[in-house]
């Protein structure tokens, strides 16, 4: 993984790291994942300003092409819905995509009829 060698501190991956690394990979994964693909992914790691620093290297690369789940990314969620329209940018970083906050739903909604849960008890 050439990659590995051209990142400031980065370690150059041994042949025999690299081929581990492989198989670590799903199947499907490496099925659907192209030679260009993989350019795009290291080359929007190499523009990345702030990369995660938590993922070996391989994940950080295909994270810019998966949807992301805890900060991984998510190969049983797919490929980015958007992937198509960044490859056509390459030379661009495109930051991964926040998902806004939602309101949190409570499990239990007091109800008014209720006259223990509205505080209405008459003594």
């Amino acid at each position: 993984m050439a990659l590995s060698g051209s990142l400031p501190y980065g370690k150059k991956l041994t042949n025999e790291e690299v081929q581990f690394l492989w198989l670590l990979l799903p199947a499907d994964v490496k099925a659907a994942v192209t030679d260009e693909m993989w350019a795009y992914g290291c080359s929007q790691r190499m523009l990345d300003p702030d990369p995660s620093k938590d993922l070996a290297l391989h994940l950080q690369v295909l994270s810019y092409l998966f949807r992301i789940r805890d900060g991984q990314p998510a190969f049983d969620w797919g490929v980015k819905a958007d992937l198509h329209h960044r490859m056509a940018l390459p030379s661009c970083f495109h930051a991964q995509q926040q998902i806004p906050a939602q309101e949190p739903q409570y499990l239990l909604e007091p109800q008014a009829s209720n006259p223990v849960l509205s505080g209405g008890f008459d003594a």
